[in-house]
């Protein structure tokens, strides 16, 4: 998965959760200062990245994570991850 693939992935995701347009959405948008996520929406996305690709994303790295963008590289780095223990 490129990063440009899990960006598009992780604002679908959020758009269809908030249901908001995705051009309100951009890979240096903050989660929390301009969605207003907390742990629980934090939570519910890893979930839905997890359903989608199967990859799973720390929970505890998430915390750090506060761009789409952020997510995004953290999506890519776990199927990497997955990819080399394969």
């Amino acid at each position: 998965m490129s990063e440009e693939e899990a960006i598009a992935l992780i604002t679908r995701l959020i758009c269809n959760a908030r249901c908001i347009d995705q051009a309100h959405v951009s890979e240096t948008t903050d989660l929390a200062a301009e969605l207003g996520f907390d742990s629980l929406d934090a939570a519910e996305l890893l979930a839905g990245v997890h359903q989608e690709t199967g990859l799973q994303i720390e929970a505890s790295s998430v915390m750090d994570m506060r761009t789409v963008r952020d997510i995004a590289r953290g999506l890519t780095q776990s199927a990497r991850a997955q990819e080399v223990s394969s």
